[in-house]
């Protein structure tokens, strides 16, 4: 089965799709270093650790677009689950009435 081409809605032109960064890795990247820096110079594992672990994940974060070729609008992905359970759950309850 072939993916279906999303359209924009503004310009009707075809999307694409893009991954970029969540968070700005400037801030992420700071952070980083005020960790590694609280660690060694400061109250240690009370402030450090935190904040080096946030400025890691805010520098390896990553989000999935759809930008348009023609008018670049952004749109969020969103990755959706088909819903197996709700039809055997119906069958279920049939094949019980029937009986």
């Amino acid at each position: 089965m072939a993916a279906k081409a999303i359209i924009c809605n503004l310009c009707n032109g075809q999307m694409q799709l893009y991954s970029g960064p969540r968070f700005s890795r400037k801030l992420g990247s700071f952070l980083v270093v005020a960790g590694i820096f609280a660690i060694f110079f400061w109250i240690g594992p009370v402030l450090g650790i935190p904040l080096l672990l946030m400025g890691l994940y805010m520098v390896g974060a990553k989000r999935q677009l759809w930008v348009c070729k023609e008018c670049n609008t952004a749109m969020e992905r969103v990755e959706l689950e088909p819903q197996v359970e709700v039809v055997e759950k119906k069958e279920t309850v049939e094949t019980k009435q029937a009986e």
